[in-house]
């Protein structure tokens, strides 16, 4: 099969493309011949070595969390059954025409969603879901405020704060205050880096890093929480609760919860681009220049 590598960390254009030989399933696993491949920011991150310190990975290396396609062999569903899934960064196999991944990973793809919808689902509504009820634990009532509400991670876990019964307080830049009332936040704050003033906040999943966001989370209350996903530190100087980092792990159910949640129309994940398989170094690059108003989907 065809697949996208790099044998060594660096820029894009390290990515190669290969011929490799098709993967065979084990125990408990499932083959999926993939119609789309949803890209991340940590891919390139993964890429240039940045995240090495987080995780060794074998080179050369297949990356790619993120697919989208149809069950073709292996244990836990009928060949032919459309999936989603998210595979292990760790393990690779993303950027391909074939991957192979644990049944645990994989929730069924319905018929009114596109496979390029599919695969922009896993690692951003996960992401979402896990840090609003599991990270934070979101309760009823409470101020929720949400950092990159209107980005991949952000649009998902404002729905999932509004279904906890949670008024959303949506920190984004100045073009996008309308599309974060549109996705159901309670309140908008200008992302901006300038001091907050407001009401304080009971939880907060930032999904951005660095300074920018350090007048916002200096007004998470002591008693409160506060967790990001993203990889850009946050200066502590001023914080009343730390701002824990959160690393997102495969999850059926939720991964189900998801893909429902988008097919009922109660959260949305807009495709803004699809590129060949052949063109993943320019999709990485788009997706690390940021403002593309949605995912970046590769097709093999």
């Amino acid at each position: 099969m065809k697949a996208v590598q790099f044998a060594r960390y660096g820029d894009p254009d390290v990515l190669d493309l290969v011929e490799v030989a098709d993967p065979k399933p084990g125990s408990g696993q499932m083959l999926i011949r993939v119609r789309a491949i949803g890209v991340n920011p940590a891919d390139g991150k993964w890429r240039s070595g940045s995240l090495r310190a987080m995780a060794e990975i074998p080179l050369p290396h297949i990356g790619g969390y993120d697919v989208a396609g149809d069950v073709i062999g292996g244990y836990g569903l009928p060949l032919g059954t459309r999936v989603v899934a998210m595979v292990d960064p760790t393990v690779g196999g993303a950027y391909a025409e074939q991957v192979i991944t644990d049944s645990s990973r994989v929730a069924i793809l319905p018929p009114e969603l596109a496979y390029e919808t599919g695969a922009a689902l896993p690692t951003p509504g996960l992401t979402a879901l896990q840090g609003i009820e599991a990270e934070l634990i979101v309760q009823p009532g409470q101020r929720v405020l949400v950092t990159g509400a209107a980005g991949g991670v952000g649009r998902h876990a404002v729905a999932a704060a509004r279904a906890a019964g949670a008024t959303v307080i949506a920190a984004v830049r100045d073009k996008a205050q309308d599309e974060a009332i549109a996705l159901g936040a309670d309140e908008v704050i200008v992302l901006d880096g300038r001091d907050y003033s407001g009401p304080p906040f009971d939880a907060a999943l930032d999904t951005v890093g660095g300074e920018t966001i350090a007048p916002l989370m200096r007004a998470v209350r002591a008693d409160g929480l506060a967790v990001t996903a993203a990889t850009a530190p946050i200066p502590r100087n001023g914080l009343k609760v730390p701002v824990r980092f959160f690393r997102v792990y495969p999850e059926a159910a939720r991964l189900a919860r998801v893909v429902a949640q988008v097919a009922s129309g109660a959260a949305t994940a807009p495709v803004a681009a699809t590129l060949p398989l052949t063109e993943a170094g320019a999709a990485q690059a788009r997706v690390a220049a940021g403002g593309a108003g949605g995912k970046i989907v590769l097709i093999p």
